[in-house]
């Protein structure tokens, strides 16, 4: 498993932030790896179609107006076991958190089974 592309998955599929790009530097710390070589994996996750890097501009009023540089993935990413993994480990937490009915998609099973 690629622990670069998994934790970049895992915040990916977040509630909380998920839209947002994730640095290289939180991957880094997160992999026990360096920023380089976090960098330099990305890149490469880059080349293969699996990532790709964003800059997004918040809002002026409340961050400031510099840019926020980060990476995301793409919808080949959404394929790989590693993006599984982490919607599953994404799905766990927030069953633990909200309760067992917090997907949209487990609603409509519910609904047919009451029926």
């Amino acid at each position: 498993m690629n622990n670069v592309l998994y934790h970049l998955c895992r915040h990916c599929v977040g509630i909380m932030d998920g839209w947002w790009p994730y640095p290289a530097w939180c991957i880094a710390e997160q992999c026990g790896i360096s920023i380089s070589t976090a960098r330099r994996r990305l890149r490469k996750l880059k080349a293969d179609g699996y990532v790709d890097s964003v800059v997004c501009y918040r809002d002026p009023e409340d961050y400031g107006p510099l840019p926020y540089h980060g990476w995301t993935i793409t919808p080949k990413a959404q394929e790989t076991p590693e993006y599984k993994k982490a919607w599953e480990a994404e799905k766990k937490l927030c069953r633990e958190v909200f309760g067992e009915h917090m997907f949209p998609d487990e609603w409509l099973e519910v609904l047919h089974e009451d029926r």
